[in-house]
């Protein structure tokens, strides 16, 4: 059977179990079933009054999306458009889509940034992660307006269903933005961010064209986090979302595996910027047990199913509002492949800018950019690792390590363990610092490299780097056995570079003679606990 064609089945079996009465019965603050809604003249066509007509022509139906279906009435979709202000954070105001004057009854500000944040599929417009999102953006932006599209009446499945409401959804949306350029000046739509996540990024593209088609408005920004891959994966615009939907669109992979994994977002780059944190796929964190996942959420069996099966497709929304009031640089790098930047062939963002801020304030980043490479039509690709828990902003170093091949250590031989990094603030290191963060785990034989970049807690100006030797004995491996020898491990080579603060950091000496005790030890030079008290240079100075 064809994997496009049963994605629909498989999509509606993964989220059946997770839907906890997302779709609820709630009492509408407004009423504009007045319109005139019903089929249109050709059977091709759907109409939806004002919000124009429907078909399922191509490019709707194709051979990767052969299933199509008209979007539900509107009395069974019941949008709703909370509006979040200062004033009211815990309180929304709910538009009345039938109320012309809503931008002033709502208190929005049309000149100051607007934005709509969209749920994806099975979820809905009071979902804990748009809140919570809603009131990070006004914490940053107190004069913001932050409306939520809520959708739920349409979200449910089937899946197929549910993609087709988005388009009408979509729609209605952008009649709303429409009415509110009529309020600023020379109709400019520069200050409204559209954020959608899933099937909601999709729906923000579906405003962003019928901007453009029946008001000859563009918008100012589109992010779509992590936008869905079944049923738009293979299609062009304005099927899915495109840089094309808005004058600047921004895209966060984090579940851009194959379908058939489960992997629920799309792989492709389809913005101006995409940024694929941790590679895309795989976050960290996201790896536990079904019954962690359920101990996690107080013993909730559909809680914890939710998280198991959607934890890389939700972390898209989780980093892109960890982004928003950062607790460090966030910062991304342009390379060919993730594994590339892993293993430091990326560490440079030199004077064409390479280096953008993650999520949303990479704007201006890009923008610099840009301006260097006016005619460049190529999605702009990003990388960065995070932790695997909030706030998951981190900072990046290149570490290289060479053990040493003297004579000493040709006798000794090698040892199984791990090398540990700590990035201090303080030469003597008792001021801030970072976590321990791991180097390579495996066998260090004499004359061997090894190279990666690893994160650690930024440290925004390091004075010197603690490195700690961890052992690793094994009963069953005979190679990790010291019985008549302590453990040893002897460096000819630390070489540490900051990747935020582009500047590499290496001993003034580089014999190094590390020795350890049984379990985690420190590394020693003359006697001292080592650290890395460093001569800095810029890496635009150093080659790759």
């Amino acid at each position: 059977m064809n994997e496009t064609n049963t994605s629909g089945v498989l999509i509606q079996t993964m989220f059946y179990l997770m839907n906890q009465s997302i779709i609820q019965e709630q009492a509408a603050s407004y009423n504009y079933y007045l319109l005139q809604i019903g089929q249109a003249p050709q059977v091709t066509e759907k109409c939806y009054g004002t919000y124009g007509c429907f078909n399922l022509s191509s490019p709707w139906t194709s051979q990767n999306r052969p299933v199509s279906l008209y979007p539900e009435d509107l009395i069974k979709i019941e949008p709703r458009y909370p509006v979040y202000t200062k004033k009211r954070m815990h309180d929304p105001h709910y538009i009345d889509l039938n109320d012309i004057f809503f931008v002033e009854s709502s208190g929005i500000d049309p000149m100051q940034n607007i934005y709509f944040i969209s749920h994806g599929y099975l979820e809905g417009g009071d979902n804990p992660w748009i809140v919570e999102m809603a009131h990070e953006l006004i914490k940053q932006d107190p004069k913001c307006s932050v409306i939520a599209v809520d959708w739920r009446g349409g979200s449910g499945p089937p899946y197929t269903q549910a993609v087709a409401n988005i388009r009408l959804v979509g729609v209605i949306t952008a009649h709303l933005i429409a009415e509110i350029a009529r309020h600023t000046k020379h109709l400019k739509l520069d200050q409204v961010h559209l954020i959608g996540h899933s099937l909601g990024a999709h729906l923000s593209g579906y405003a962003g064209y019928t901007l453009q088609k029946e008001f000859n408005l563009k918008l100012g920004r589109i992010s779509g986090l992590d936008p869905a891959e079944p049923h738009f994966g293979q299609e062009a615009p304005p099927v899915r979302l495109d840089r094309s939907a808005a004058k600047y669109v921004d895209i966060v992979h984090t579940d851009a595996n194959h379908f058939i994994e489960l992997a629920l977002g799309m792989k492709r780059p389809i913005g101006h910027v995409d940024y694929y944190p941790n590679g895309g796929d795989n976050q960290p964190g996201c790896g536990k047990s079904m019954v962690q996942y359920v101990n996690e959420q107080e013993g909730s069996f559909f809680r914890g199913l939710r998280k198991y099966l959607g934890c890389n497709h939700m972390r898209s929304h989780e980093y892109f509002m960890a982004s928003i009031r950062p607790t460090c640089s966030f910062r991304s790098f342009s390379c060919s492949s993730f594994k590339d930047f892993e293993a430091g062939k990326c560490l440079k963002c030199g004077n064409k800018n390479k280096c953008l801020q993650f999520g949303f304030h990479g704007r201006k980043s890009y923008e610099k950019h840009i301006s260097q490479k006016p005619n460049d039509k190529e999605s702009v690709i990003q990388y960065l690792i995070t932790s695997d828990a909030r706030p998951y902003c981190m900072g990046h170093y290149f570490i290289r390590v060479k053990v040493s091949s003297s004579a000493e250590s040709l006798k000794h031989k090698g040892e199984i363990g791990q090398l540990m990094f700590t990035m201090h603030s303080t030469q003597d290191g008792k001021g801030p610092h970072s976590s321990p963060a791991g180097f390579v785990n495996g066998y260090y034989g004499p004359g061997d490299y090894f190279q990666k970049v690893i994160v650690a807690d930024e440290v925004k100006d390091l004075r010197a780097v603690e490195v700690t030797w961890k052992y690793t004995s094994s009963l069953f491996n005979p190679l990790t056995w010291r019985i008549l020898t302590n453990p040893k491990i002897f460096l000819d080579e630390i070489i540490v570079d900051s990747l935020e603060l582009q500047k590499r950091y290496s001993p003034r000496v580089i014999t190094w003679r590390s020795s350890t005790h049984v379990g985690v030890a420190l590394v020693y030079y003359q006697g001292l606990i080592f650290f890395v008290s460093a001569i800095t240079s810029s890496l635009d100075n150093i080659a790759s």
